[in-house]
């Protein structure tokens, strides 16, 4: 019987001190680096369980639980892979998922999370949970770029393996040895497009030539961005109006079947972007899928508004709309559940039309994703 033990600390070295379960004496065990996961180191314990606290190597500063954890010392009751980081000893899951997750009002609750409560118990379910079993996470968000990582150093978000921007239009791949933590300030002058990905959207998408019939039929959509901080989209604004539906029906006439028309907000203005109808938050996810090995079922993909609606179309998917979603968002998936319904209620898991299984969360933002990660990987 093993124990594994992955701890997460700013110590160069440390030592776990303690007693592994069946023995009577307290012994030291070094940790050693895990390669590619920096911060983390690893040791084994042959025992099916050990209490324990954990020290740097001098034995000058230690590691002991935290109040609200009620023991003196960590306690591992029997074999298994666990992980501790900030005083949270979690057991490691068994089954591989990737997260794909938007930012703003799903992972990132701004005014609904001022604290980040909800977002350091994702934090703290993830890192502990998964991050360490093979599974990835996807950043996926409508912001550009910079201003996604802007989000990420002012929420201090855990690194990703993706960062998908633009509404799905440019996919980055985050090396693994940038730090878990600040590792936006690197990733500022390091993050590339995938050249896959790159390719196909150089191929796929003329801006100048979507520009010059926004412009020359649509007087009313405001033209936003610029090519150098969003090149392969266009970001548009339009101020809501009874002529909004006969807008977009008349936009997506207009530039035809190679471009794609995708709208999202709630209130006096809608977001509309124009991009390439190979790009968007569905083939983005799907692309992640093929890059990082993960099949359909394994796939969590969470939202809250109308341009998180494509990944909720991609067959076998297991998906979240987050409590807090828009109505845009509910009501379209309230049209696509099947049986039909005439509403979705919170807390309940439905089919989708498209092949997906989908849960209305109870809980808000991040809070929701946590609740999603059990109801469909839970052991």
């Amino acid at each position: 019987m093993t124990v594994t033990l992955f701890y997460y600390t700013g110590w160069d070295q440390c030592q776990l001190h303690g007693c592994p379960k069946g023995e009577t004496s307290w012994c030291d065990i070094p940790f050693q680096d895990v390669t590619g996961k920096p911060g983390w180191k690893q040791l084994k314990i042959e025992a099916d369980g050990a209490e324990f606290v954990i020290s740097d190597m001098g034995k000058q500063s230690w590691d002991k639980p935290p109040d609200w954890y009620g023991k003196p010392n960590y306690q591992i009751s029997e074999a298994g892979i666990y992980s501790l980081r900030s005083g949270h000893l979690k057991r490691l899951r068994k089954e591989q998922v990737l997260v794909v997750t938007d930012l703003d009002h799903t992972l990132v609750g701004h005014e609904r999370d001022p604290e980040n409560h909800h977002l350091e118990e994702f934090r703290t379910v993830w890192l502990g949970e998964f991050s360490l079993n093979g599974s990835a996470l996807a950043y996926s968000t409508g912001r550009n770029r910079d201003m996604a990582l802007e989000v990420a150093e002012e929420r201090g978000l855990p690194r990703p393996d993706l960062l998908i921007c633009g509404v799905g239009t440019e996919v980055y791949a985050v090396p693994s040895h940038l730090p878990l933590f600040c590792w936006w300030e690197a990733a500022k002058s390091c993050l590339e497009l995938v050249p896959e990905w790159r390719d196909s959207m150089l191929a796929g998408f003329d801006r100048s030539a979507a520009e010059e019939i926004l412009k020359a039929q649509f007087p009313k959509i405001e033209i936003r961005g610029t090519p150098e901080n969003d090149p392969y989209r266009i970001p548009t604004a339009y101020q809501v109006d009874e002529n909004l539906h006969s807008t977009m029906d008349g936009l997506r006439k207009a530039l035809g079947p190679d471009y794609q028309v995708i709208s999202s907000g709630h209130g006096e203005w809608k977001l509309i972007d124009v991009c390439s109808a190979k790009a968007g938050k569905l083939k983005a996810m799907e692309f992640a899928m093929r890059t990082l090995g993960f099949r359909a079922q394994q796939t969590l993909a969470c939202g809250d508004s109308g341009n998180d609606e494509l990944m909720y179309r991609c067959s076998g998917v297991r998906a979240v709309m987050v409590a807090n979603a828009l109505p845009e968002l509910v009501e379209a998936l309230t049209a696509a559940a099947s049986p039909t319904r005439a509403e979705l209620q919170k807390g309940s898991v439905f089919e989708t039309s498209h092949g997906s299984t989908v849960l209305y969360a109870n809980r808000e933002v991040a809070g929701g994703i946590v609740e999603a990660l059990h109801q469909f990987f839970p052991d």
